[in-house]
């Protein structure tokens, strides 16, 4: 069984003007992030596994892996192929991508990206994530390769869906492996506010439960953690993608921040942990 974690976010963008001196506009929007934990793992034996934003009955995207094998000609030439396609389904949703040369072809962040009205939403009922098959011409052996997600980890999928009459914008995190034959959904998220652009992964976002207990955002070389006071003494870590604590300590002050300077840009994860309950997120070090 998944245990999808849903939290509440504020998504907090600073925009800020200093004219001698100082002076910060704050915005606020709400966004929902859905950790799916443990990660759901999609091959061609398993079941399709479907994405519901919502939680409202209307699924929005399904993600499967198909094998694929049989006869084709390749340059006229009776071939054979065998491999695997990742794909996604778009029944409610639309996914970003560009179109180039006639061909609209999805779109991954690495992080850092925004998705809005202003971005490009294909059309069609399924796209590849990634294809990686060999083909038989007889005369040898021939891989054939495609996708802009095939052979990569935790990259973002930006998406946009409707509720009603309302336009939402989202994001899922995602890794294909290089045979095609495996997709890991990790996360998904969108903001509650109808036409809101969002940062894909949360990024930029300030976490907190009702009672704002934790905020956690990222500035320009520096990482700030806010909390109350029965938060103190809880222990804390900066995680890479690749599994790396970059740092960690102990809470010992209400606000904490860290230098992050020598900490390479990307997306990181950040873990507050007690006896008692814990806190993970997503943020963007830049």
């Amino acid at each position: 069984m998944i245990n999808s974690v849903k939290h509440k976010a504020k998504l907090i963008k600073l925009t800020s003007l200093f004219i001698f001196g100082m002076s910060a506009l704050f915005v606020h929007a709400q966004e929902t992030i859905i950790d799916v934990s443990p990660d759901e793992v999609i091959v061609a034996t398993s079941t399709a596994y479907p994405i519901d934003f919502g939680d409202d009955g209307s699924i929005e995207f399904v993600f499967r892996v198909q094998e694929m094998s049989g006869d084709t000609l390749l340059g006229g030439q009776p071939s054979t192929y065998d491999g695997a396609s990742s794909i996604v389904e778009c029944l409610n949703g639309q996914p970003v991508g560009e179109t180039a040369n006639g061909v609209f072809t999805l779109s991954n962040f690495s992080g850092g990206g925004t998705v809005s009205s202003s971005s490009e939403f294909g059309t069609d009922e399924s796209y590849p994530l990634g294809i990686n098959l060999l083909i038989d011409a007889g005369i040898g052996i021939f891989p054939y390769v495609y996708g802009s997600f095939l052979g990569m980890n935790n990259q973002f999928l930006g998406v946009r869906f409707t509720s009603g009459t309302d336009t939402h914008y989202g994001w899922i995190e995602l890794s294909v492996s290089s045979g095609a034959d495996t997709i890991t959904v990790h996360s998904y998220g969108y903001d509650e506010t109808p036409g809101q652009m969002i940062d894909v992964g949360g990024i930029g976002a300030v976490s907190g439960f009702e009672n704002d207990e934790f905020r956690i955002w990222s500035q320009s070389e520096s990482l700030n953690i806010s909390v109350t006071e029965k938060s103190l003494g809880k222990d804390f870590k900066v995680i890479s993608l690749s599994g790396n604590v970059v740092y960690s300590g102990k809470i010992q002050e209400l606000n904490t921040q860290i230098d992050t300077f020598h900490v390479p840009q990307g997306v990181y994860h950040v873990l507050i942990d007690s006896a008692t309950s814990s806190v993970y997120r997503k943020v963007y070090n830049h």
